[in-house]
């Protein structure tokens, strides 16, 4: 509840800043449910920082044609080492 205020409070304070507001309210919703965190009210904090920013880059790793491997069908017999 103090998640759907703080956003629909920011949207209404800085309806130009959309993205980042429902960025802040992802990030404070995930820490609050799985750690306990308290509401996060600014878009500047480190923890929302690490998480959209661990956010893209899984987004950007699962672009297709993102790994070698993908056109060089070969490279799938490389040991791992």
């Amino acid at each position: 509840m103090t998640e759907a205020i703080l956003l629909a409070s920011d949207c209404l304070a800085k309806p130009a800043q959309w993205d980042q507001n429902f960025r802040r309210k992802a990030a404070s919703m995930i820490l609050s449910v799985v750690y306990g965190y308290p509401a996060i009210t600014s878009e500047q904090d480190r923890n929302v920082e690490v998480i959209n920013d661990f956010a893209g880059r899984i987004s950007h790793a699962a672009y297709p044609g993102t790994h070698l491997v993908e056109f060089f069908t070969w490279m799938r017999h490389i040991p791992s080492r």
